[in-house]
């Protein structure tokens, strides 16, 4: 996971806040024995929630909650629900609130190719300024051919989604893509002579990038967004 300088600030606080708390605490009641890996766990999992909410990404809210239960199951008497029945819960809610709410900003698209079926591999050829791809619980493969793309959004769950950029063309010199994958992987293909500034986040997964990058070009790709327990490749060629 990527911390900025914030999140630093945040997670520190948090800590010494927490460890104040149970100082006190432990003065007036008897708690059991935390040690201090459980404490740095335990900030390190309400930063997640506190990013979760701020991106409003309910994968990064609900399964840091879930496992704060499970780390904490003894002294809440909830032993009977850990660990799979709370992490089933974080599981399934997180896909049903993803699919109802969206945050804004990540809306207003033209163009919309949405490949759902499970275990259906697909592949397309597609154009137009604005794109945006969905794939779920299968293997889809998207060709960017547009002689003008500005802006695109991919969206991968529970599956894996490729898309090339070797046949777009960026007339403005600057173009942006926001990626999001939960529990699977989005491997993106981009010509090697492009500037790209990688802004991916990552929480229980992996960002990568593999190819030969020289950024001799005028064209510059932004790439934000971020993988939860998955991966997100980027491949120059």
């Amino acid at each position: 996971m990527r911390f900025s300088k914030n999140s630093g600030k945040i997670f520190w606080g948090l800590l010494f806040i927490l460890a104040a708390a149970y100082l006190v605490a432990s003065k007036f009641w008897s708690l059991p024995s935390i040690s201090i890996f459980t404490i740095l766990l335990t900030v390190f999992l309400v930063t997640i929630v506190i990013k979760g909410i701020k991106h409003v990404n309910f994968w990064e809210i609900l399964f840091p909650i879930a496992f704060l239960c499970i780390l904490y199951d003894e002294p809440l008497g909830i032993t009977a629900l850990t660990p799979w029945t709370v992490l089933g819960a974080a599981l399934l809610g997180s896909i049903g609130l993803s699919m109802i709410i969206k945050p804004k900003k990540e809306m207003h698209f033209e163009i919309e190719f949405d490949s759902d079926k499970p275990s259906v591999s697909s592949s397309e050829q597609c154009t137009g300024e604005n794109i945006k791809f969905d794939n779920h619980f299968g293997e889809s493969i998207k060709y960017i051919n547009s002689d003008n793309f500005c802006k695109g959004h991919f969206e991968n769950n529970f599956g894996s989604l490729s898309v090339y950029f070797d046949n777009a063309i960026i007339q403005n010199g600057t173009a942006t893509v926001y990626a999001e994958n939960h529990f699977g992987e989005i491997q993106l293909y981009i010509p090697k002579e492009w500037k790209v500034l990688n802004n991916l986040e990552h929480t229980f997964g992996d960002i990568e990038e593999s190819g030969r990058y020289e950024g001799s070009s005028a064209n510059t790709l932004i790439i934000n967004g971020e993988t939860t327990f998955g991966s997100i490749e980027i491949h120059y060629i």
